[in-house]
């Protein structure tokens, strides 16, 4: 009967799971979307350009990595029963890095870009003409960002979740 419930619990936590990675990544790219008015990254993707593909692909990437810590958080709060706290833990956690991870990689990418526009090379018009090598690089710089931003996301997690624990306990 153990085994039993410890399957369920493992196939309703990787349901959790996939659902809120998808959330997470769904307003992530939304946002970093938005926040790149120079690029149309739907009809660039429907051209078959790499070079947006390349870059949104690590933008979602980053997305993930952030918001990793707070799956088990909210999942284990779910399992054990407590909706209410899994949902305020969800939005307020997953807002949070979420946030953190688009904002600070639409920063990078106007720091790279106003640098690479004194030298004579638009970023957003280079990846619009579909050039890999820029998609490359400016993938790699988010990567770069976004895995030195997971230990931060870490730390914000673990204090939101401190603080909501010791609101609603």
């Amino acid at each position: 009967m153990e085994e039993a419930i410890n399957l369920f619990g493992s196939i309703v936590y990787t349901a959790l799971s996939a659902f809120i990675a998808i959330i997470s990544v769904y307003i992530g790219l939304n946002a970093f979307t938005k926040l790149t008015r120079n690029i149309d990254e739907v009809a660039e993707l429907k051209k078959g350009n790499v070079a947006v593909g390349v870059t949104l692909a690590a933008v979602a990437v980053i997305i993930g990595l952030v918001t990793l810590k707070a799956i088990p958080i909210i999942t284990t709060e779910f399992l054990s029963g407590r909706i209410a706290s899994a949902v305020v833990l969800a939005v307020i956690q997953l807002g949070t890095n979420i946030l953190i991870a688009v904002f600070t990689q639409f920063v990078i990418i106007g720091i790279f870009n106003e640098l690479t526009r004194r030298k004579g090379l638009n970023q957003f018009e280079e990846l619009k003409n579909g050039n890999i090598a820029i998609g490359v690089g400016l993938a790699g710089i988010i990567l770069m960002v976004g895995i030195i931003l997971q230990n931060a996301s870490e730390m914000v997690t673990d204090a939101v979740t401190s603080m909501l624990r010791a609101i609603i306990d």
